[in-house]
This record gives C-alpha cells, sequence and structure tokens, in this order.
C-alpha cells in the first residue's frame, strides 16, 4: 500500500520546478487539473464563494462559514427504492442503476444550475438546493436594462423574492421535463415532489477528526435556518410532480405564479401550478439568472485541493486522482447506521460550538470502529447522521459487529452532552458510489437496507438501538441481542424481526481456572480463528493441526519442547501437574527466553501456543500467565487485567487465597502496593466491562497492572516456572488507529521483558514469554528487544502453510476419513489451490464443497468408505462471502491503492498473461495523450502489486503476437517485454468479482485494439516512411509527359 500522505499528483517545491523538464512540469499541471475538475463536482458553490469573500473562511476552526438569506428547495424522487430493490438481485445491477442515477440527476442538475442553485446535499435519491438572494443590480454583469426577473419592462422584485421566484421557475421546469422519468427497468418510473421555503439561511462545517485510512481531517457542511423547517412541512403535502411553498415563500411570489388547490390539511401552504405568463416565465427567468451569473469567478483552482480534499471522503478522492472514479460504483454489502439526535438549537449562539463537539465526538466513535460518516444533516426534526461500515477502504467481514459496537459508543457520546439519540442498524446488499452528474454529485448509498434502517431508527425509543435480523445473525460473540414485538414500517407488507443489542461482558477467568483447567484468551475472543467453538472442541483442532508431524510449525515447537506431540494432553480435562518438573536440555524452556509465534490470520499460531504452554505446564510444572489486547479500541485495561487475574490464578494453585479477586490481590500485594489499591481494584473491576477509559487512564492502570505482575511473578519464579503468553490481535482492523494500541502493547512487552524475562538470577526457575501476534515488526512499531532477543535464539517462528501430502492428511482428519481413505486428486489441488494451506481456510472450503460438491459415501456400519467429488471446477469462490477466506481477501483488496485496486481487477479480466501495454490501454493509453510518467505510476503498482504475491512475473506466451517485430529487428539489444499474471485462484476469483461486466469488455476490448495497432501500425509505418523516400510523379503530370513524348 502506498503512503497515504502522498498525493499522486502534488507539485513539487518552487525551487525544484525552476529546474524541473517543462513536459513533466506539464504532467503535473495537467493531473492536478483532472483532479481539480473531479472534485470540485462535490463542493457546492456556497463554499467556494465564502472562500473567494474571506480567504480564512473555511478554516478548520471555522464553524460557520456563510450567513445570507434565499430560497431553500427540497426535491424528494419516489421510484428509487423499488429501483434499488430490482436491480440488487441482478449481476449488472450496479452499473443499471449507476445509468438510471446519471441519466436522472444530470439533467435535474443542470436545470437547477441554470436558475443559479447550488445543490448543498444529496440526502440518497433527494436533494436540498440553495437559492441565494443576491442583489444583481450591484453585479458588473448587470445590464441596466432588463431586471434580475428577466421580464423587461416590470420593477425589480428584490433579491429574496427573486431567489424564490428562480427556485419556483426552476421547479416547475423540473416537472415539465423529468415527472414520469421512465428509466428503463421492469417499468419503473422516477417523480418529484417538491417542497420550497426561505429565510435566513447558515452553512456551517463541523467535525474535523481524522479518518482511519488518511492524514486529512474530515469536515461535514450543513445548512441550517428556518428554511428547513418550512420544507419539511411543505414537501409531505406535495403529490408526485408538484411542488408546495411555504407561507413565507409564498408571500414573496403570490402575485408572479398559478395556485393550485389549496392543501386541506394546511391551508396555509400553497401548491405552485404555472408561472403567471403574463407576467413571467421560466425560459426568461433563466436566461436572466444566467445572464447575471458570475459564480465562475469565484470556483476553486488546483492551489485550493487541500480544501476541497476536507470535504470528499479520502478514498473516492484518492480514486479521483488515479482517474478510477469508475470503480467507485458498486452493490456491496454494508451495514448502516441512521442516528436522529434532538435536544440541540443550532441557530442559538451556543449551538454552532455544541454542533461542533457532538460531530467530532460521532467521528472519532466511528472511526475508532473504522467506519464512514457518510452524511450529517439538520431538519426541522433535530440532526441526522448516516454511518455506514463497509465502504473501501474500511471493509471488513465483522462490520455488523462494529457498527452495532460504535452505536453503544455513541450513546455514551449523546449521554454525555446530554442530548437524546435515537439508533437504526441494519445490515444488507446496497448501492454504494457516486450519485448526480460530472457537476454536482456525492458519494452515497442508496437501498432498502438504508430506509429500514432509517424506519428503525424513528422507531428507537429514547438512547434506544433497533437491529434488524441480518445485523443479529452476523454479528459476533461480543454482543448479545433481545428480542422485541416486531414492528410494521413504511414500505414493508410484513412484520419486521427487531433486536435491542447490548455489550457482552467479560466473565470467564482467563488463566489457570480453580478446576486446574487452562482458560486460554482465544477461547473466549471472538477474534481469534475459530471463535465459535467450545473449549473442548477447540483442543480438538489443536489435535489435528499439531499431529502432521510434517507441518513446519508444530515441528519446529516440538523442537524447542524437546519432545513430541501428545494428543492426551489435550482434553476438557483437569490438567495433570507434576511434583517436579522434567526440563529439556536446552533451548528457551530450560534456560527461559523469548518465543515468537507469527503469521497471518488462521495460519496456527494459536493451535501452537496452546500446545506449548499446556506441555509446559504437565512436563516442565511451568505455570501459565496470559494478556491479550486488541482489536478493540480502550483494550489497554483489558491486557492488564488478565496478566493480574491469571498471575493470581497460578497463586491459587499453590496457595489458600479468598475467592474474591481484589482480596486475593491485597494479600499478594502487601503493604508495598497499598496506595496503589485503588487502581488494582478500577483494574479488576474495568478489565471485564466494555465502558471505555481516556487513553491517558488506561495507560496510568496497565503500567500500575505491570509493576504488581512483575513483582508477584519474581516472587513465584524463586519455586516453580513461569511461562508468560502474549496476544496482540488485529482481528480484521486495517488501520490500528494511529497505531496507538500496537504502540501500547509492543511497549508493554518490553516492560515485561526488561523487568522480568531478560534478568533472570541463577536461583530463578526458567521465565519464558510466548509472543502470538501477526508481524513482531510491524510498521511504525518501536523496535523491540523481545523480539530481537527470539531472533538472536532463534526462536523467532514465522508459520507457513501446509503443503499439498499436509492438505491430505488434515483434510482426511477433518472429514473423518478413515487412515486408509484417500483424499480424491481433484479435491486435494483444488483446496491447495484455494487456501495456500492456511488451515482456517481448509476447514472453510471444504464445509463449502460439503453442501453440494463432496459426497461422502458410507458402508454398512455407517464408516466412511469413500468421498466422492462433482462439479468442482464449476465452484465460484467469490459467492462464499461469509468467510474469513474470502471476507479477509476481499479485505485486503479493498485497502489497496486505488490504482493498485484497479490494475488487480483489471488483471483478473486476462485468462492467460499480460503488459503493461494491455493494462494501459485503458488507463493511459500510448496512442492517446499519455506521457511515460503515467506508464511509470501503472508499473510502480504493478511492482508492489508483486511485492505483497497478488500477481505473478511470468514467461512470455509461446505463442505472443504483442511485441513489435520492427523493434526487435531495429535494436535486439532493447529491453524484452515483460509479462504478467494473477494466477492465485482466490484473488483471481474474488477481484474478478468485484469488476462490473461492462468493465470486463471495455478492458478486453482496448487491449485487443492495443495489441493490433502494436502489431501492424510499426510495419505499415515502415513502408509508409519508405514509400515516401522514393521519388513520386502525380499521375496527372505522368499523363501529359507521356502525351509530349508521343
Amino acid at each position: 500500500m502506498t503512503n497515504p500522505k502522498t498525493s499522486v499528483a502534488e507539485l513539487p517545491s518552487d525551487e525544484v520546478v525552476q529546474n524541473m523538464d517543462t513536459n513533466v512540469l506539464s504532467w503535473f499541471k495537467k493531473r492536478n487539473g483532472d483532479t481539480l475538475k473531479g472534485a470540485l463536482a462535490f463542493v457546492p458553490w456556497v463554499l467556494q464563494q465564502s472562500h473567494a469573500e474571506r480567504a480564512d473562511s473555511l478554516n478548520e476552526k471555522q464553524i460557520v462559514v456563510h450567513q445570507g438569506e434565499g430560497a431553500v428547495v427540497f426535491s424528494d424522487a419516489s421510484g428509487f427504492t423499488a429501483l434499488t430493490e430490482r436491480l440488487a438481485k441482478r449481476s449488472d445491477g450496479a452499473e443499471l442503476l449507476s445509468k438510471c442515477l446519471t441519466d436522472f440527476f444530470t439533467p435535474l442538475i443542470d436545470l437547477i444550475n441554470a436558475y443559479r442553485g447550488d445543490v448543498i446535499k444529496f440526502s440518497g435519491d433527494a436533494l436540498t438546493v440553495y437559492f441565494p438572494a443576491f442583489d444583481d443590480t450591484k453585479s458588473p454583469k448587470y445590464n441596466n436594462v432588463v431586471p434580475p426577473h428577466g421580464t423587461w419592462g416590470l420593477p425589480d422584485l428584490g433579491p429574496m423574492a427573486t431567489a424564490v421566484l428562480r427556485a419556483c421557475a426552476c421547479c416547475i421546469e423540473i416537472h415539465k421535463r423529468l415527472h414520469m422519468f421512465d428509466t428503463g427497468i421492469d417499468g419503473v418510473f422516477l417523480c418529484l415532489h417538491i417542497g420550497v421555503g426561505c429565510g435566513d439561511v447558515h452553512i456551517l462545517q463541523v467535525g474535523g477528526a481524522v479518518p482511519p485510512e488518511t492524514h486529512v481531517p474530515r469536515l461535514e457542511y450543513f445548512i441550517a435556518g428556518p428554511p428547513l423547517e418550512q420544507i419539511a412541512e411543505a414537501e409531505p403535502l406535495a403529490k408526485n410532480g408538484e411542488t408546495c411553498l411555504s407561507p413565507q415563500a409564498w408571500k414573496h411570489v403570490k402575485s408572479c405564479v398559478m395556485e393550485g388547490e389549496t392543501p386541506e390539511l394546511r391551508p396555509e401552504f400553497h401548491l405552485l401550478t404555472r408561472m403567471d405568463e403574463q407576467q413571467y416565465t421560466f425560459p426568461t427567468v433563466k436566461h436572466a439568472a444566467q445572464e447575471n451569473d458570475n459564480r465562475a469567478a469565484q470556483q476553486f483552482s488546483s492551489f485550493h485541493l487541500p480544501i476541497i480534499r476536507r470535504y470528499i471522503p479520502s478514498a473516492v478522492y484518492k480514486q479521483i486522482e488515479c482517474g478510477t472514479l469508475t470503480y467507485v460504483n458498486e452493490m456491496r454489502n454494508i451495514s448502516v447506521i441512521f442516528i436522529s439526535g434532538i435536544g440541540l438549537n443550532v441557530m442559538s449562539e451556543t449551538g454552532p460550538a455544541q454542533v461542533q463537539e457532538l460531530v467530532a465526538s460521532v467521528q472519532k466513535a466511528c472511526y475508532q470502529h473504522e467506519g464512514t460518516l457518510n452524511k450529517f444533516l439538520i431538519d426541522d426534526k433535530g440532526m441526522l447522521f448516516l454511518l455506514v461500515f463497509g465502504l473501501p477502504p474500511l471493509v471488513h467481514t465483522d462490520d455488523p459487529t462494529r457498527a452495532v459496537l460504535a452505536c453503544l459508543d455513541m450513546v455514551k457520546v449523546f449521554k454525555r452532552l446530554r442530548l437524546v439519540g435515537r439508533f437504526g442498524v441494519t445490515t444488507g446488499k446496497s448501492y454504494c458510489g457516486v450519485c448526480g452528474s460530472a457537476r454536482r454529485m456525492e458519494y452515497t448509498v442508496l437501498g432498502d437496507c438504508v430506509n429500514l434502517s432509517a424506519r428503525l431508527m424513528s422507531r428507537a425509543p429514547k438512547m434506544g438501538i433497533l437491529c434488524d435480523d441480518k445485523t443479529k445473525l452476523r454479528c459476533s460473540t461480543e454482543i448479545i441481542f433481545n428480542a422485541m414485538a416486531p414492528i410494521k414500517v413504511k414500505g414493508k407488507s410484513a412484520f419486521i424481526p427487531i433486536f435491542q443489542p447490548a455489550a457482552k461482558e467479560a466473565d470467564a477467568v482467563v488463566g489457570l481456572t480453580s478446576e486446574m483447567k487452562i482458560s486460554f484468551p482465544w477461547h473466549e475472543s471472538p477474534f481469534g480463528d475459530m471463535s465459535s467453538l467450545t473449549a473442548g472442541e477447540y483442543q480438538e483442532a489443536v489435535i489435528r493441526l499439531c499431529s502432521i508431524k510434517s507441518w513446519q510449525g508444530i515441528r519446529r515447537a516440538c523442537e524447542m519442547l524437546g519432545g513430541d506431540f501428545k494428543n492426551e494432553i489435550h482434553n476438557d480435562q483437569a490438567v495433570p501437574i507434576p511434583e517436579r518438573g522434567s526440563l529439556p536440555p536446552n533451548g528457551p524452556f530450560a534456560k527461559g527466553g523469548v518465543v515468537v509465534l507469527e503469521g497471518p490470520t488462521g495460519i496456527g499460531k494459536t493451535e501452537v501456543a496452546e500446545h506449548m504452554v499446556t506441555h509446559a505446564l504437565v512436563t516442565f510444572r511451568a505455570f501459565p500467565v496470559f494478556g491479550s489486547m486488541g482489536p478493540r479500541p480502550g483494550d489497554a485495561v483489558k491486557l492488564g487485567a488478565q496478566l493480574l487475574e491469571s498471575t493470581i490464578g497460578i497463586f491459587r494453585a499453590t496457595r489458600v487465597l479468598p475467592a474474591n479477586q481484589f482480596e486475593a490481590v491485597k494479600t499478594l500485594a502487601g503493604a508495598k502496593f497499598s496506595d496503589k489499591l485503588p487502581s488494582l481494584k478500577q483494574i479488576i473491576e474495568q478489565g471485564g466491562s466494555k465502558d471505555q477509559l481516556s487513553n491517558e487512564k488506561s495507560k496510568e492502570l496497565l503500567e500500575i497492572s505491570l509493576e504488581v505482575v512483575v513483582h508477584l511473578l519474581t516472587e513465584f519464579s524463586q519455586t516453580s516456572s513461569v511461562i508468560m503468553s502474549l496476544q496482540f490481535e488485529y482481528g480484521t482492523s486495517l488501520f490500528p488507529k494511529k497505531f496507538e494500541d500496537q504502540t501500547i502493547f509492543w511497549n508493554a512487552v518490553t516492560t515485561l521483558y526488561s523487568d522480568f524475562i531478560k534478568p533472570q538470577p541463577a536461583s530463578s526457575k526458567p521465565r519464558v514469554m510466548i509472543l502470538v501476534c501477526r508481524d513482531s515488526q510491524p510498521p511504525r512499531a518501536p523496535w523491540n528487544a523481545a523480539v530481537e532477543h527470539a531472533k538472536g535464539m532463534k526462536t523467532l517462528l514465522s508459520l507457513e502453510g501446509l503443503d499439498e501430502d499436509a492438505i491430505s492428511q488434515y483434510v482426511s482428519s477433518y472429514l473423518n476419513l478413515p487412515p486408509d481413505s484417500l483424499v480424491p486428486p481433484p479435491l486435494r489441488h483444488f483446496v491447495s489451490q484455494v487456501t495456500l494451506g492456511n488451515p482456517l481456510y481448509i476447514r472453510e472450503t471444504i464445509d463449502e464443497l460439503s453442501v453440494h460438491h463432496i459426497q461422502l459415501n458410507q458402508g454398512a456400519g455407517g464408516q466412511i468408505r469413500s468421498v466422492e467429488v462433482k462439479d468442482i471446477d464449476k465452484v465460484n469462490v467469490s459467492e462464499w462471502g461469509h468467510t474469513q477466506m474470502v471476507g479477509n481477501t476481499v479485505c485486503r483488496l479493498e485497502a489497496l491503492d486505488p490504482l493498485e485496486s484497479a490494475v488487480l481487477k483489471m488483471s483478473t479480466c486476462f485468462v492467460g498473461a499480460f503488459t503493461l501495454g494491455d493494462l494501459s490501454a485503458s488507463t493511459c493509453p500510448r496512442w492517446a495523450d499519455s506521457t511515460n510518467l503515467d506508464f511509470l505510476l501503472l508499473f510502480q503498482a504493478i511492482r508492489n502489486l508483486l511485492q505483497v504475491d497478488m500477481i505473478e512475473s511470468v514467461d512470455p506466451p509461446t505463442d505472443d503476437l504483442r511485441s513489435s517485430p520492427i523493434e526487435e529487428v531495429t535494436d535486439p539489444n532493447a529491453r524484452k517485454l515483460q509479462y504478467f499474471q494473477t494466477r492465485n485462484l482466490l484473488i483471481r476469483q474474488v477481484g474478478g468479482a468485484m469488476v462490473l461486466e461492462v468493465q470486463k469488455k471495455s478492458v478486453k476490448r482496448q487491449a485487443l485494439i492495443d495489441r493490433a495497432l502494436l502489431r501492424e501500425l510499426p510495419i505499415k509505418m515502415a513502408k509508409l516512411a519508405t514509400k515516401r523516400k522514393q521519388q513520386h510523379i502525380p499521375w496527372y503530370y505522368e499523363v501529359h509527359l507521356r502525351g509530349s513524348l508521343n
């Protein structure tokens, strides 16, 4: 992944520019110009106007960026829900919906711009539009002849009335041109109903928290003021094809337009039918608005890109920079949160500051769980937040869990600020992409799942959370759900089952229990490789994997332990602890030291660690102590609490202590730590709680727990060995928040190593530390003495996958086949290709294949005789999205840099090998206005993918026709064409499923054209050059010459 701080087309410094080649400089300017063109569509005119009038108006600390007056229009479209539901079931649904959105919104936004309207917000399929009240008579463009309303001979109406008149004329033309818009999809038509209000308007920007995937703070702008309350009442009174005006708006234009039927329920509101065409027409109003429009002079330039990107989701901005915005639109599974907040008046004196604190707090809670705040707006009912979990690059297999945990954290935010919040959480497939036109667009989510979330929010109790059944089913064991009475919601004929979530409190003791069993932290952790298994089932899984003697992981572990793997020590019974341990002749378990187990998710780290700990206890009398951390925020206290509780557990095995944990700590700590007893009590109580503490308080409590644990273990190790197992679990986190948790964990490891492991006196029994982690040297983590010790002693074990023979043994054991049964070669080969030997992925693959593709034939006694494999060549792995294997692969692909992601997706379109030219044909064709810098960026993306083994460099195909024959002849020493291929079946199928059909066809077509040109064009150009060198006599001269000679 590239550095998120590096901009693709970031202009160099002035000193570098002076010495730069003009072609290179022009490339930078062109790239920034293209980025600006795409980015401007995400920023409303009013922000650009505000910055033009006052340069510091968009300063990050400035909340109110615009104060003015004008008309506000809320336009809501009906029919999008039905359209999205139907297209969600189609393979080409995303591209069809994207086309429908573009076809509908392009003329709509063009009309709004023509009347000097400014689209402030997209609310799904609805628009909030601001028509500012400008005094055009003072504009340099004003001709002093025709009034701003456009009708010569009539007096000027004034800025406010003109703004409302423009809004009305715009609404009339919109209905004329777009009413009953035919989508061309199953008879679905789109209609608009519109509300219009007017008055004082404020534009505010709030937030400023930094998302986990970037370094740029994210700001949310929104519109507030009395017109928002007016349109919230007016819009529901309008039917499809109608526009309703508030009393305040009607007052300004009642002599300019014609009124329809009076709304029965609210007679003070007015329905608009048409202009009073004896005075005004919408063409003249539109022409005058365009004549006096000077917004282009206030438009942002490329120097303002750092300002613009604050208002654009970082993933979308990167796609704009890389020119890959077309890959944004897709149907994907997401978890959606709608939040309604009341109790705050934005227009009051303290309102803006209160909104700022609320939005910043919600952003932080969302970003801690790696989610996205997609929308924030305010209407007559209060504040509305739309948060989404599962948008690129923040895609996780446990997004539903993250969404619910974020809600629980945000409930605390609302309570702290004394506001009332209601929360709705749903999970499902929705359209995620840009909505709008090339002039004005936003990244949004649309679909039934999104609508249902809003419905659940409106039905939730104060400070309550309601979830749908899909969210409940896909959440981990961290959360418990209470079933509520099913409810009826708008747009659904059937009752909807709903649930109230609550965080599950940790109740299991980690370490040596009173029954003399070992309770491992990964047995209780929902992030482990086999989180759904019981302790007994987990031990069976340990036996199944560690019984494979040829596997590198268990072979190295047994070498360090000085003995073979023993099945019988892994059972759900009390552990037989010997009176005296028998230490191995050498290694860390004989003299003390550090063992590091590292590797990707599912590779078998915890199985090996469990065997090491169990073997050490029953053979060496080495008592276990545990500590784990991550991946949820605020786990520093959990690490300290587990270390403290498991330390108490080993003391209980050797002496009598009070049953209460805190009383036991008091007994053990003695007078030395009397001043720290209140903190120790808080550590024990907080360890199983989900209530988060401040970072400073968490670190303070962790330091105290480490100090006490080191003191107690130093005393304990005088008589018995200690084996300390520390685990850092990333879970599915892609961007550990500023790497704070990672840094805290490795600092704790350093403290325990320096204060306990390293200083081992001769009188002490061996002290061993086992580190279980994904990467022992993660980027940006501090240098660690414990890891360096393991390297020096050659006890750092990087686990690898199973080879094909070991896979066969593992599959046979997992299917409970007889010892003499053989796994069919097609099954063994397929599993090997897809899983690359990862034990977790092997289990998931066999589970999925067992549904339709594996048949176990049993004999008379019920014993399995043989395995039959059916249609395994037709398996589509990408459909297994609920598995860790596919889910983690999706997360890995989504976390790539946009250009790298685009390259990988394009590479899946080719059955065989491809070249740089094949890819550049779709992004920067050599026959167009591309430069070597464009090719260099593309080649760098290929190099990055090669380094992470997502694509491979391959030999040229024997029948390849891509190399230019002219180059081979003229320059035999020219560099040979490089070929690449995506051979990893898992990445190929998952990546290919993320490419739309129209994109696949385009990539193939452009590559074929490029190959044909590369092969044929040089030959034809060479022939043409040869022909031009020959003497040529025009035919008419030739005829004349022959005639004269005769």
